[in-house]
């Protein structure tokens, strides 16, 4: 453990003990008592109010006037503080300090537990619709992405667009955003004098630029989908349950021989991949222009081999 990390928790000690004895911080960080007493003297310099007590049940603690732990997060608190910080990991990755914060956390939860181990509620193995490799490297580029927001840096990306093309483009990035299982980065981009959403995935290489921006504020976000009408689904019935993955209570109505699901939502952005998904299993009722579209569909995709 670095010098820094260990005075950290003393301080998260002090602030959770009325007295801690030098023995007890030289047994806890495995170092001499020698080593304790030069930690204290930098905790005192750096304006902790600490009060040494001689003696055998000697020890140091904190003024009183100064602990305002106990005022400051109660245990539950605590525990929704570890627990954003899993999801938060399970998320993006684990960012810098992430685990001395949460290492911090577990110290002042350990008293208020009486011994009891903090367990996280949350697990996040797969969060997005990606495989595991992708997913890998997608938090990667979403720690560079949080640097430069943290910073307020350009970024260079080299991008795919939904049509194959390759562009490289200087943007500024101003949102993470997780919509429809996929990340993307809402920023201004100086070749197009715009904002626009970029999909991380199709980032292929990015770099932080030395140069910053100044953050100005962007018009409100467009939603990714639009035109959309009211759309008329037919399923069989044995697909209720991936179904209930998609749509609401609301939206499905379910008959002795199908399901009909009704929606408001872009056709061609949206409905039609998620249409192939279900092979031969799906109808469309209405409207005609997407019954259409997915008939065009189905003849290409036969014509694949």
């Amino acid at each position: 453990m670095k010098k820094i990390e260990r005075i950290l928790a003393i301080i998260v000690l002090l602030l959770d003990h009325d007295l801690i004895s030098t023995a007890q911080l030289a047994d806890r960080f495995k170092v001499t008592k020698r080593t304790i007493f030069r930690d204290i003297e930098t905790i005192e310099l750096a304006g902790f109010p600490i009060i040494s007590h001689p003696g055998r049940n000697g020890g140091f603690a904190l003024m009183n006037s100064f602990k305002l732990r106990t005022y400051t997060y109660s245990t539950t608190e605590k525990q929704d503080i570890l627990n954003a910080l899993e999801v938060k990991e399970g998320l993006f990755g684990t960012f810098d300090q992430q685990n001395m914060i949460k290492e911090k956390i577990t110290l002042l939860q350990a008293d208020s537990n009486q011994g009891n181990h903090w367990r996280s509620h949350f697990s996040f193995d797969s969060p997005t619709m990606h495989r595991p490799e992708i997913e890998v490297q997608t938090k990667e580029k979403i720690n560079t992405i949080n640097r430069a927001l943290q910073q307020n840096k350009k970024l260079v990306i080299d991008y795919i667009d939904n049509k194959g093309e390759w562009t490289e483009r200087v943007i500024h990035p101003y949102e993470l955003m997780l919509l429809n299982g996929s990340w993307y980065i809402y920023s201004y981009c100086e070749e197009r004098e715009a904002f626009r959403y970029f999909k991380v995935t199709r980032i292929r290489c990015l770099r932080i630029q030395e140069a910053t921006f100044t953050s100005i504020t962007p018009p409100n976000k467009r939603r990714l989908e639009v035109n959309e009408e009211l759309i008329h689904l037919r399923f069989r019935k044995k697909d209720l349950g991936k179904l209930y993955d998609y749509y609401t209570e609301n939206e499905i109505e379910v008959t002795d021989s199908h399901v009909d699901v009704r929606i408001y939502a872009n056709q061609q952005k949206t409905i039609l991949p998620f249409l192939l998904m279900f092979g031969n299993g799906v109808k469309v009722i209405a409207p005609a222009e997407l019954q259409e579209i997915h008939q065009q569909e189905i003849v290409k995709l036969s014509k694949t081999y």
